[in-house]
């Protein structure tokens, strides 16, 4: 399917607003549902622990409660995982962060109405705010 953006139209699990979007033909193989299944049946066969293990999970989920924390407090929130199985001492991976009135921009995104709303975080004091603009 052709969009050309112009109808206003936000599509679901769209990676595009406008071009050719293509549909996805099987979404529950596309999305590893199938692999998952398997893995995990084999896995439980052959006597060994599956790709994604319940450590997964709870990684997971502190990610999900730092989320609500921070949509509480409306800052940036730390993932507090009490058991860490990872590597440590990793030097910190940062991007070039496009800043917009000495804010820095955490996101982009188009509403309905062709309206864009900018999520912006204050670089001292981690505040987070958002503005909606007629267009960028």
């Amino acid at each position: 399917m052709f969009s050309s953006g112009a109808g206003g139209y936000v599509a679901e699990k769209a990676e595009q607003e406008s071009g050719w979007l293509f549909p996805v033909g099987d979404e529950v193989h596309e999305l590893g549902y199938t692999d998952m299944f398997t893995d995990m049946f084999n896995a439980m066969d052959e006597g060994r622990e599956p790709m994604e293990t319940i450590y997964d999970g709870y990684v997971v989920n502190a990610v999900i409660d730092a989320c609500y924390r921070s949509a509480k407090s409306r800052k940036w929130e730390p993932i507090e995982l009490e058991d860490w199985r990872g590597r440590t001492g990793v030097a910190r991976i940062q991007g070039l962060k496009e800043m917009i009135d000495g804010l820095e921009l955490v996101k982009r995104e188009r509403l309905p109405n062709g309206e864009v709303k900018l999520i912006l975080k204050d670089p001292g004091t981690g505040e987070v705010t958002q503005r909606v603009v007629e267009d960028d």
